[in-house]
């Protein structure tokens, strides 16, 4: 019961507080110090380097999309039957026992049948 009044009358002194210190008027605010624009070369620099970042990264980009997206030529040969099977597919598609070939087909191999790849003539 102690805590609701003491509750009550801390909310009523912030309220006062706050209405009390709300009309007074704003004290203007001190003049702002006058930079000196001595160091011109330091903003330059500072474009020079966030473009030369955003290049490379453009360039990486590039190269990256560039690569995944080179045609390899793909042979599976099963190792029991003798059989080969040829398919073209985006070196970004090739993974460890599958890949997705050019025209939408996907391949999963089997543990009896070995992948060959090479450059697309």
């Amino acid at each position: 019961m102690l805590t609701k009044i003491l509750f009550t009358l801390a909310v009523i002194a912030v309220v006062f507080a706050m209405v009390r210190f709300r009309d007074r008027p704003a004290r203007k605010p001190a003049p702002l110090p006058v930079k000196k624009t001595g160091r011109p070369w330091i903003k330059v620099l500072a474009i020079a380097v966030i473009v030369l970042m955003l290049a490379g990264t453009a360039v990486i980009i590039y190269l990256n999309w560039r690569d995944s997206h080179q045609i390899m030529q793909v042979q599976v040969i099963d190792s029991g039957s003798g059989r080969v099977s040829n398919y073209k597919v985006y070196r970004g598609e090739l993974q460890e026992r599958r890949f997705v070939t050019v025209d939408g087909r996907q391949v999963q191999l089997a543990e009896t049948e070995r992948l060959e790849v090479a450059a697309a003539p």
